[in-house]
């Protein structure tokens, strides 16, 4: 009787009841990080990107997107190479930027001009966006 009466317990029971406690999951590898400052000094602009990597292993393959309108101008480059194709621009890393060691961290940028003044948006990470720098 007495086993009959537990097996109907158990039975109303959820399953999730009797499961093992799984082990806490490991915090994931911290990702790499960027801020974007844009200083302006209408009609031209400053744009600089700091790239962070935060992880435990080297940052390689990265490279700084943005939109600006296709009648701006970039001019002065540092840090990387930069290409546009209408408004869509990526500035991809010098050489000793390539990789990045864990801690380290890359600044990339450029200056420009727009008529009527428009600076840079949308500025990313490898697709992740980048926060303001707070300077």
């Amino acid at each position: 009787m007495k086993l009959k009466a537990l097996a109907a317990i158990l039975a109303l029971a959820p399953a999730s009841a009797f499961a093992a406690a799984a082990p806490a999951a490991a915090d994931p590898t911290p990702a790499s990080t960027c801020t974007a400052q844009v200083i302006p000094f209408a009609p031209q602009f400053l744009t600089v990107v700091t790239v962070r990597n935060n992880a435990t292993t080297p940052l390689t393959g990265w490279s700084v997107t943005f939109e600006l309108p296709a009648t701006a101008t970039a001019g002065m480059v540092f840090g990387g190479t930069l290409t546009r194709v209408g408004s869509a621009g990526t500035i991809t890393p010098a050489p000793w930027f390539v990789s990045l060691n864990p801690g380290v961290a890359a600044n990339v940028g450029f200056s420009g001009s727009a008529v009527p003044f428009t600076p840079p948006t949308a500025i990313r990470l490898n697709g992740v966006p980048c926060g303001p720098s707070g300077r």
